[in-house]
């Protein structure tokens, strides 16, 4: 049996693990929790193309009317359009279907509070605290509103159109590959692009074909993607995870730079053309996201606060400190001056802004910045403390210690790079990720070599 419940939703493979008592048991948890919060009486409710989430999705709106909440019904959208019609919408909160870049055979729920931002760490721990919700009696059954695709992408276009000088991106009139993995995005990211005024040329956007590439838009997924944008004469390529919230790019000359890139240019942009003093001169990244992000705000005089791993984490330290950009280096923009959570229609927005008020290709963006190599791996089972210790010495050998932090596996800085060792919240798993120099790189790859890394 497979469950798992952690800032990043409640994830399990169906009918092992994950089924209709585990999901009634949760949801009613999660219904008591936004009653105590008392922030209305409206739960939004969307789900990704995975082929149990529609019975998944009828299965959580039918308990949540039952415990009496009325359900907004926005149907196949990403992730951060759910929370960010949960803030608009002032919603008491939201429930999206999804695994992410999970396989095909799992599904999750992700839990959004009101405002907009997925639970806390300190909720998700306290989650087995709240009594399970009742049902209610017949009279009290809550209804349901069902919302299209073009009512949900019209509010967030305005919200867009308010922020952006949208005109200045219809004027460019880009030619952009879209390969939205079959996922969420696949409709609703082809009506945005569209709508920014580009000539879409899609791949992957069939819902009913879920997945027809690996799921993670990694640069070893994206060699269609790559294809098309050469074929096509596109001025970029844009991929997507299947629930939206991650951004990945091709650029014009066919280069994949990797996910890592995706947060430097979209803060490029916002740092450049967006910053205004509501907010504090601070990014906030998470341990495992590139030191290429740090560059790009320390370039600008931006502080950079790096936090656990998980967007819950990031968000949280973003609203405690009024930052005004950060995100995940896997492809994870998060601009609240928009939205409040990893946005990928809010990454393409910021990049497409940029090339148009600097009249640039992508890839001369791409060439200003520094080209540090980074490696993520994975292993079943854990490291033990003593093997980390192991790993640190020996790399202490050969480089100056500058900083470790503890409150996420081990996160440990040097002069040259940097190497993170968690266990995954997403999968049974633990991550391995380091990135630096050459010397550097290199150096760790033989040190991990003896413990099967």
């Amino acid at each position: 049996m497979v469950l798992k419940f952690t800032v990043s939703g409640l994830r399990g493979i169906w009918n092992n693990g994950l089924n209709f008592d585990i999901l009634s048991e949760y949801v009613k948890i999660f219904l008591s929790y936004l009653k105590f919060r008392d922030y209305g009486n409206i739960v939004g409710i969307a789900r990704d193309t995975r082929i149990t989430s529609p019975v998944i999705k009828d299965f959580v709106s039918s308990i949540i009317r039952g415990c009496g909440f009325d359900v907004y019904d926005f149907g196949v959208v990403t992730t951060p359009m759910l929370l960010f019609l949960v803030r608009k919408l002032k919603l008491s909160g939201g429930v999206i279907i999804t695994a992410s870049h999970n396989p095909p055979e799992w599904n999750a729920l992700k839990f959004v509070d009101f405002g907009g931002t997925f639970l806390d760490e300190e909720v998700v721990s306290k989650f087995g605290e709240f009594s399970k919700m009742d049902i209610v009696d017949w009279n009290r059954v809550g209804k349901v509103k069902s919302f299209s695709e073009e009512e949900v992408l019209k509010l967030f276009c305005d919200e867009i159109e308010n922020k952006i000088d949208v005109d200045l991106i219809r004027r460019k009139k880009f030619k952009v590959a879209f390969d939205p993995v079959n996922g969420a995005g696949s409709e609703v990211g082809k009506l945005f692009l569209e709508y920014l005024g580009c000539n879409v040329i899609p791949l992957n956007d069939d819902v009913e074909k879920f997945p027809q590439r690996e799921t993670e838009p990694t640069e070893k997924a994206l060699g269609e993607l790559k294809r098309a944008v050469l074929d096509n004469k596109c001025n970029i390529g844009f991929a997507l995870d299947p629930d939206g919230d991650r951004l990945a790019l091709v650029s014009e000359d066919g280069d994949i730079p990797g996910e890592e890139f995706t947060l430097p240019i979209a803060e490029l942009s916002a740092i450049k053309y967006f910053y205004n003093e509501n907010f504090s001169k601070k990014i906030v990244i998470n341990l495992s996201t590139s030191s290429i992000s740090e560059w790009v705000g320390k370039k600008f005089g931006f502080e950079v606060i790096r936090t656990k791993v998980g967007e819950a984490n990031v968000v949280k330290k973003l609203k405690e400190e009024n930052a005004f950009i950060g995100g995940e280096g896997n492809g994870g923009v998060i601009f609240p001056y928009i939205n409040s959570a990893r946005d990928s229609f809010v990454g393409i927005s910021l990049i497409l802004y940029l090339l148009s008020k600097e009249d640039v290709n992508i890839s001369e963006i791409i060439r200003g910045f520094p080209r540090l190599k980074m490696v993520k791996n994975k292993i079943e089972g854990n490291l033990s403390d003593g093997q980390v210790c192991d790993i640190k010495a020996k790399l202490e050998e050969k480089f100056k210690l500058v900083d470790e932090k503890n409150i996420d596996g081990r996160w440990i800085g040097f002069s040259n790079g940097w190497i993170h060792i968690r266990p995954s919240n997403t999968e049974p798993i633990t991550r391995v990720i380091f990135e630096g120099d050459d010397e550097f790189v290199f150096t760790v790859r033989e040190t991990l070599k003896r413990y099967g890394v």
